[in-house]
């Protein structure tokens, strides 16, 4: 399937889908050094949102949602930035998956998933990810906003 992902003079312009996994306030990223991500990662063509964000659970972590866990939209954003010197336009589909008490997942920290060598998934407290280098940056500010939000993104900082 080919990335919903268009290079040009102008820039870059990708759709991509992220997810908060949480559970008893804490935070599953991706991370790499100090740096941390949300797990998630761009939409295929003909691919929905809901798609997309069920099939980066599954290549990422290894897991599949199941009906006792919750899973909904939390943010649509607009997100603007610089990638090196190519300006960015993204539109980003951010769930939240909500795992219950009986998730294997909840067990698991400092793991790898199928081939992907470069991540280690790992588990932050909420009140920790205001001192990480997490991405995108105005999650530890939203992090306990549970309705569903639009916002538009500049530089990492939420301007509406």
């Amino acid at each position: 399937m080919k990335d919903l992902t268009f290079d040009g003079d102008f820039g870059k312009f990708n759709v991509r889908v992220a997810v908060l996994v949480e559970h008893a306030d804490k935070l599953l990223v991706q991370t790499e050094g100090n740096n941390h991500w949300l797990i998630g990662g761009r939409i295929h063509f003909g691919e929905n949102s809901m798609q997309a964000v069920l099939r980066e659970i599954s290549e990422e972590l290894c897991y599949k949602v199941s009906d006792q866990d919750s899973l909904k939209l939390n943010f649509v954003c607009e997100n603007f930035f610089m990638w090196d010197k190519t300006p960015c336009h993204e539109h980003l589909f951010i769930y939240r998956l909500i795992l219950s008490d009986n998730s294997e997942l909840i067990h698991r920290d400092g793991f790898k998933c199928g081939d992907n060598d470069r991540f280690t998934e790992k588990w932050i407290d909420f009140d920790e990810l205001k001192n990480t280098n997490l991405v995108p940056q105005f999650i530890p500010e939203y992090i306990r906003h549970r309705e569903f939000k639009y916002c538009i993104i500049r530089d990492g900082k939420v301007v509406d």
